[in-house]
């Protein structure tokens, strides 16, 4: 994602909501591959049949479909794309295994690091239906540290940029981190 700007991709985003639907296939062309560089990584390691260009487009369907959506920069657009990502992989675990009589999510490793310079490992070896339940609950708890979480494992987006998307400090974003990654490891009885 590097190779995009925040302003070569808020000026798109702006285009694109004034109707200019060149601007709409230059934001496609621009943010595709960072999508499918972000489902990839994301779904390694599981076993979940879903492959990442299938992840990524949907994911951009879905986020075309909500246009009228007044996405405010780069940071705004990829954090929507994360709970976007984040409702389709649930849908799809449910709509596939739900049709199994007494199959069970697929268990996937959730690895994420805070930035390049500190690694700050989670590891919840647990499906993803019980993560989403988990967020929905830690949303009631404390909604900043649960948008943290979907922002780390949905977005791509590093720990500078959740801070400037939430509009917080950087040590606002790992101390919401650090809460949500205790909280969780509780909620899902795994180790941090």
């Amino acid at each position: 994602m590097s190779e995009m700007t925040s302003a070569d991709i808020t000026a798109l985003l702006a285009r694109w909501r004034d109707g200019d639907r060149g601007a709409e296939a230059a934001l496609f062309r621009q943010v595709y591959p960072a999508l499918r560089d972000i489902a990839r990584a994301r779904l390694r390691g599981s076993d979940l049949t879903l492959s990442a260009t299938e992840l990524a487009h949907e994911t951009y369907a879905r986020l075309s479909r909500g246009a009228a959506i007044d996405y405010r920069d780069r940071g705004h657009f990829f954090s929507v794309a994360a709970r976007a990502t984040r409702h389709f992989v649930i849908d799809y675990v449910r709509t596939r295994y739900n049709q199994k009589r007494g199959g069970r999510a697929p268990f996937v490793t959730l690895d994420e690091h805070v930035d390049d310079a500190v690694h700050d490992d989670i590891n919840l070896d647990v499906d993803w239906i019980a993560v989403h339940d988990a967020l929905i609950a830690l949303e009631t708890v404390d909604g900043d540290s649960a948008r943290v979480v979907e922002l780390k494992f949905f977005s791509g987006l590093t720990t500078d940029e959740i801070a400037e998307t939430l509009g917080v400090s950087r040590a606002t974003v790992v101390r919401n981190w650090r809460f949500a990654k205790a909280w969780l490891a509780d909620r899902l009885g795994t180790a941090t």
